[in-house]
């Protein structure tokens, strides 16, 4: 008798364990599908700025020469790759590239991506903000590029990587005066022609290579590491 009792108060404990593990199990699951739905709607919120960001440049920018206005993952990408973009053989923007420029940073300047505030942020980007100290950060990164042609070694220029920097940073000067936004939004990079969009094999494959890139993005990242960047900011 006694054995059947210890039997069945065995029993009675494994079912009580099995019962707490399948209600732990259940409500992680939900946690995670509860956690994942309100990333879900942060991510959607997030990107609906950036749209905004392209269709106020795609509007604005429909009839330009050197520009051209693209939506990627990432966020809004502006594309220069034009010949006449900058005067020849350097990285002073020509006069009427740097007037697309201005309009674009006009432009930038009445974005609201930039100027929104955490109070103003629907109440849900708000708790997942705090939930993880994090903090929205745009973005305006300025990238050079450059065909595989060697400088000339007597040139002031030295090599693609100096003259692909001195583009974006033309450019990204241009941008800043223009938008009068905070220096601390804007990078820039040069990448000479070591990051081709095609192969440098062709005279068609040099010209696509020869561009400058922006793209406008926006994360949201912890607050200890705020200002850092791969690319390099203003001074």
């Amino acid at each position: 008798m006694s054995t059947v009792r210890s039997e069945k108060a065995r029993s009675a404990w494994l079912f009580s364990f099995g019962d707490v593990l399948t209600l732990l199990i259940t409500f992680f699951i939900m946690m995670i599908v509860l956690n994942k739905g309100e990333i879900t709607k942060v991510q959607r919120w997030s990107d609906i700025q950036l749209k905004m960001v392209y269709d106020g440049l795609a509007d604005e920018m429909q009839s330009a020469q050197f520009v051209e206005i693209d939506y990627q993952m990432q966020g809004a990408m502006i594309n220069v790759n034009n010949p006449n973009a900058f005067l020849k053989g350097g990285y002073e923007p020509s006069p009427a590239f740097e007037a697309e420029l201005n309009r674009v940073g006009k432009r930038l300047k009445m974005m609201g991506l930039f100027k929104i505030q955490p109070s103003e942020m629907p109440d849900y980007v708000q708790n997942y903000m705090e939930s993880d100290d994090l903090i929205w950060r745009p973005e305006i990164a300025i990238e050079g590029h450059t065909d595989s042609d060697a400088i000339d070694p007597n040139s002031a220029l030295r090599n693609n990587w100096f003259l692909s920097t001195m583009r974006a940073q033309a450019v990204m000067q241009i941008l800043f005066n223009a938008s009068e936004l905070d220096q601390s939004l804007f990078g820039m990079a040069g990448y000479g022609e070591h990051r081709p969009k095609v192969n440098n094999d062709s005279f068609q494959g040099k010209a696509q290579n020869r561009r400058v890139q922006i793209l406008i993005s926006a994360t949201f990242e912890k607050a200890s590491q705020s200002g850092r960047s791969d690319l390099k900011n203003t001074r």
